[in-house]
């Protein structure tokens, strides 16, 4: 039985050469019980609705009824997750590139394993389609790129999301079961938190998705982030926010109290703890030793030499 697969599509003012090009390759999808449901998020400027019926000849559609006011990327997710009604949920960007057998293999890991959610390697490409990587996964030696099914990543995952959204594909009752999507964090983060809590996760050492960089992604390393009380605001105080939302939902998840005294070592600047936590995330860990100790004038510095190492990693 091909039980049918929800993809969530959330846009907002899109190139549309690059929106034209991941319709095309939803409409090429080689699983044959699909459904895309799309959300246009930008009050100001609506994404023309004719491409959607140019792009998408093969497999269903719908449009969402506009909303008087911007979600936010999460929120638009959420709302995306709650008009689902498919037994799987596969999570997806305005500007990518899906193989065609993407959908097809993410299920059939999914039965086959009995998980909950399936990530998927990652090609990336640059604007002009040319593939700058052919996969991450061979190239990053991260423990969020590198890890293998059955893992239990769930409180790894809490500081550093353990896979990009449009890798996806989920339950569709498990994302359901966890809305409301925590506003201090992407949808991905979020649903991989609640995924890995409840059950088993697994990753497909296949590059299934071209994952487009270009100046206006939305993630990055260290986006948006300008001086000390940014990174505090919006990295560390953030990831305090998550952690309580989580603890709602899952009050007796086995590793909570160790997840708590990390992320509240990092809010505290302590470095004992910091140091004592650091398999949690190394990278974190080292890179607020370090902040700790740097006065303000330095950090566009460390900024500098932290984007730049993340940029040769991946080229």
């Amino acid at each position: 039985m091909n039980e049918k697969v929800d993809i969530v599509l959330s846009v907002y003012k899109p190139n549309i050469e690059f929106l034209e090009k991941q319709l095309e390759s939803l409409n090429e999808q080689t699983y044959p019980n699909i459904e895309v449901i799309i959300h246009d998020d930008c009050v100001e400027e609506r994404c023309d609705r004719a491409v959607f019926e140019r792009k998408l000849t093969k497999i269903p559609y719908r449009i969402l009824p506009y909303q008087d006011r911007n979600l936010g990327y999460t929120k638009a997710f959420e709302r995306l997750v709650k008009n689902t009604t498919g037994a799987y949920i596969a999570f997806c960007d305005q500007d990518d590139i899906w193989l065609p057998e993407k959908i097809e293999k993410c299920v059939n890991e999914l039965k086959a394993s009995g998980s909950l959610l399936v990530a998927t390697d990652r090609m990336i490409i640059d604007a002009q389609d040319e593939i700058i990587c052919p996969s991450v996964r061979a190239v990053s030696h991260k423990q969020y790129d590198s890890w293998h099914t059955g893992e239990d990543i769930c409180k790894y995952n809490m500081f550093i999301c353990y896979a990009v959204g449009m890798s996806i594909v989920i339950s569709g009752e498990i994302a359901r079961k966890a809305m409301p999507f925590s506003e201090y964090t992407g949808h991905d983060k979020w649903v991989i938190a609640c995924a890995s809590a409840e059950g088993k996760v697994s990753f497909l050492e296949q590059p299934l998705v071209k994952y487009r960089r270009h100046g206006k992604n939305v993630s990055g390393t260290l986006k948006g982030i300008r001086s000390k009380q940014d990174y505090m605001e919006q990295r560390v105080l953030d990831h305090i926010g998550i952690i309580s939302d989580f603890e709602k939902k899952y009050p007796d998840y086995k590793d909570l109290q160790e997840v708590k005294k990390f992320a509240y070592a990092r809010k505290n600047h302590n470095i004992k703890d910091l140091w004592k936590y650091r398999y949690l995330s190394l990278d974190v860990a080292k890179f607020e030793i370090v902040l700790a100790l740097t006065p303000d004038f330095l950090f566009q510095s460390i900024l500098y030499f932290v984007r730049l190492l993340n940029d040769r990693l991946i080229k």
